[in-house]
Parts: structure tokens; sequence; C-alpha cells
């Protein structure tokens, strides 16, 4: 009568889930110091069509030599929601991040965008039909307000702009309806095949963008550069998006939505380790509270008679 992903998850592949979840957010988070190295010869339509355009071929060729060329076929019904779910979460998802960053701060950004936990949570119920419990919306409010004393740095101000706050809005409610999407798709094919098609349909969307603004030659790439191309392109394209995808297809939407946190957590603490930046107590208490919000969100709740829920359960059709 009742089904949701964790139904079928064992406990040793939970654990291996969460903890590539965490991993695949911190390499989401890591991103930003390797963009701002890549930066210094590339520019943000480079970086954006090479990471997507290098792991599509390397994607494809792992695909067929673990799965073989029959794992590339899809339904071609599906082909219109794959492209949908591809402008959602690459071309357009990116190109919102970046032309928002135009005309607001970073502050701003990352605490707006960071709100795509919430939207990720409303989509999945609304669309999938998943039960929202007040553990899971208490620990992404309290994980939240750490990100807020993190980014904050106890300043406590914002510079409102509407236009670029409405962007980065956007962008949220993009990778949110990305996340739901993607895991409707993945319930009908393997985590490989979806990402195949969505990197696939992602680059070739940005190509034109790509084409039109001026372009680097790779011959003049420093080392540093194709580090941080290979960084993007490995860590946090292939594997950061195959893990995430994966954990949409085995565990709820609303369980993958809480470890987004995880991103800004990383990028921090890694710019405190390679770019010096000061560790302060706003720092620590905001990753005490990050750390404690994602782990109220995974407790099980009791029911009425006090019995611990041991899966998150929708009703299902009779």
């Amino acid at each position: 009568m009742y089904a949701l992903s964790e139904k079928n998850v064992n406990k040793g592949t939970f654990l291996w889930l969460i903890i590539g979840l965490f991993v695949a957010n911190a390499f989401w988070g890591a991103s930003a110091v390797a963009i701002k190295e890549a930066y210094v010869q590339l520019t943000t339509i480079e970086i954006v069509f090479l990471r997507f355009a290098i792991a599509t071929p390397i994607l494809i060729a792992a695909t067929v030599l673990w799965k073989g060329t029959g794992s590339l076929k899809v339904n071609i019904k599906d082909i219109p929601q794959l492209v949908l779910i591809s402008i959602i979460g690459i071309s357009l998802g990116f190109f919102l991040q970046v032309l928002s960053l135009d005309f607001t701060t970073a502050t701003n950004f990352t605490l707006i965008f960071n709100l795509s936990t919430f939207f990720i949570l409303f989509f999945s119920a609304v669309m999938l039909g998943e039960k929202l419990t007040g553990n899971k919306i208490l620990g992404a409010v309290v994980a939240f307000i750490g990100l807020a004393i993190i980014v904050l740095n106890g300043r406590f101000e914002l510079s409102a702009n509407l236009l670029g706050d409405g962007i980065a809005l956007a962008s949220a409610a993009a990778w949110g309806l990305y996340s739901v999407l993607g895991k409707r798709m993945n319930e009908r094919y393997s985590t490989l095949t979806v990402l195949v098609y969505v990197f696939l349909f992602g680059s070739l969307e940005l190509l034109p963008f790509y084409l039109m603004s001026p372009q680097t030659s790779p011959i003049s790439f420093t080392g540093l550069t194709w580090v941080s191309l290979g960084f993007l392109t490995i860590c946090c394209s292939i594997i950061s998006f195959l893990v995430y995808n994966y954990g949409l297809e085995k565990l709820s939407a609303s369980t993958v939505a809480v470890f987004i946190y995880v991103m800004p957590l990383s990028g921090v603490f890694l710019a405190i380790l390679i770019l010096g930046e000061p560790l302060t107590v706003f720092t620590i208490l905001g990753a005490a509270l990050i750390i404690f919000g994602m782990y109220q969100a995974e407790r099980k709740e009791p029911d009425k008679y006090g019995v611990k829920k041991t899966e998150l359960t929708i009703p299902q059709k009779p």
C-alpha cells in the first residue's frame, strides 16, 4: 500500500548514498575555487561549455563500456522531457546563475540560491506526492540559518537588488525543478543514461553562445587552467551529477535536498585552507547549525503511538 525509494534501500547502501551526496555537494562547493582559477584565462561561457562538452564524450564512453550500447536507447517520446531537463538544469540553470551575479552581490546570490532546498521540498510534495515531515522542514530552516550566519559573517546587512535577486531566485527554482523532473526520469532509465542525454543536449544548447563569444586557444592553457577544468569536468560534472541523480533515483527528493547546504560549507572551508581566508566564530557557529540541521532533517519521527517510523511513505492508488 505504501512505497517510496527508501523502502528498497538497505542500511549499507543508504549510508554510502549519504556519504556520496555529502562528497558530491562538497565538490560543487569547491567548484568556486576552481572557477576562480580558471577565470584567469577563460570567460564564463568558456568554463561552463567546456566542462560539459568535455564531460559528455567521457560519460558516453563510460556508459557504453559499462552498460553496453543498448543502455543509450530511450523512448522517443521521452526526448522532449530530456531536452527540458537539460535546459532547466544545465543551459538555462547555469545561465541564470551567472547572469544574477552581474546584478546582485555574491552574498545575496549564495543565500537566495540555497533556497533551492525549499523549492525541492515544495516541488517533491506537489509533483511527486512525497510526505514532508516536521523534522525535514525544521532541519532545512536550521541549516539555512547556519548558512546565513556564515555568509553574512556578523554583518547582517544585505544590498537588495530586485532584478539580480529575482534572477537568483529563478535559478534556485530551476535547480529545484531539475531535481524533481530528474527523479521522475531516473525512475524510467538508469542514472548514466539520463545524464548522457542531459549533458549532450545541454552542451548543444550552450554551443551557439560559446561560438559567438571570444575563445581562448587550448594550446595557450596553463597547467592550472587544465587542472581547474579537469576538476570541474570529472569531479563537479561527471561524479557529482552521477551521485546526485543516483541519490534522486534511490531516495526521496526531499532527503537529497538537505545536502545542498554542504555546497557553501565546503566552499567556505576550502577558501580558508587554500585561499587563506580567515576562520571566524560565525563560520564555526554557522557550520555547527548546518550540520545539526542536516542531522535533524534525517531523524525519524515517532508516530502518535511513540514508535519511530523507519521510512517515508506516500499512499499509492489501490
